[in-house]
């Protein structure tokens, strides 16, 4: 369950780094100037960075609650990430790259991240209980 969560967490970092400026970026990007998407499109970059820390210490810290622990550090974060574009604030027009690429991007991967994370932590609270028991 470990790699589950180190991988998975990996995956959704390097997805927030990349998605914001490369895959979907936000108007600055694509030659607009620069606009709340832009500092939303920081954020979620921010967001990436936390996520792979996150990654790095499920993966290498040899605890037997660490899995746990990140994988509810990471729907913590991800849920971070869903809650971002409302606070900074992105572009309202539906023409704009940041309101049809970038935002929905960002929302659909973090509740995605959020469901494997909340399968992963069923699945660790049940294994713990497992091996109380026996």
């Amino acid at each position: 369950m470990r790699k589950l969560v180190a991988i998975t967490t990996l995956a959704g970092g390097i997805l927030f780094l990349l998605v914001p400026r490369y895959i979907l970026p936000a108007c600055e990007f694509v030659g607009f100037p620069r606009m709340h998407c832009s500092d939303t499109a920081q954020a979620e970059r921010v967001v990436g960075a936390m996520l792979l820390v996150v990654s790095c210490l499920t993966f290498f810290v040899k605890s037997k609650k660490m899995p746990l622990a990140g994988a509810i550090l990471s729907i913590l974060v991800l849920g971070l990430a869903y809650w971002i574009p409302d606070e900074f604030g992105y572009c309202q027009s539906p023409s704009m790259p940041c309101h049809y690429g970038m935002v929905p991007a960002v929302r659909f991967l973090s509740i995605l991240g959020i469901l494997i994370m909340i399968g992963a932590v069923f699945i660790i609270t049940r294994s713990y209980g497992k091996k109380g028991s026996s």
